[in-house]
């Protein structure tokens, strides 16, 4: 059986002054060192959660700018085309201008030179009519002997062939 006297007595109030004492100088700053590690474990926490949190949001805003560049890239190309088609027309209606008008003036450079011809040709023809009438005006004055002879000729020609 159990026997009480002092040593049990003194063992029971060791025990409560070694529980006390280990509460104190012992759980109490492990507890106060699991807290703090605790709370400095949550900061860490919150702060990977934030730092997660403002990388999605800054994630989010890349791809929106992104998507916002690839429209301005759309629309400049867009405008780039516009503007060289717009180039070029203006290029094909210059070139269409100048054509036309080397043309007009080739057909007019044409039609003058050919003026100039049929002018030399009028005025050769001129002098050849005026040599002729000044041939035919002097064998006139040389009488009727020579008209006279070419008939005679052209009938015997004439007759001949017969």
């Amino acid at each position: 059986m159990l026997r009480i006297d002092f040593n049990l007595v003194f063992t029971i109030i060791n025990l409560l002054l070694l529980t006390l004492a280990l509460r104190i100088f012992l759980f109490g700053p492990v507890k106060k060192i699991i807290a703090k590690r605790q709370q400095e474990a949550d900061e860490e926490y919150e702060k990977a959660a934030s730092d997660k949190a403002e990388a999605a949001a800054l994630k989010q805003q890349y791809d929106a700018d992104f998507k916002k560049l690839e429209e301005e890239k759309k629309e400049t190309l867009r405008e780039a085309r516009k503007n060289a088609d717009a180039e070029y027309q203006r290029i094909v209606q210059n070139a269409e201008e100048k054509a036309s008008a080397i043309t007009s003036d080739a057909q007019i450079q044409a039609e003058s030179i050919r003026q100039q011809v049929l002018k030399r040709a009028e005025r050769e023809i001129a002098d050849m009519v005026m040599e002729a009438t000044g041939k035919m005006t002097s064998a006139a004055v040389e009488g009727k002997n020579v008209n006279l002879s070419l008939y005679e000729e052209f009938l015997s020609k004439a007759g001949e062939n017969k």
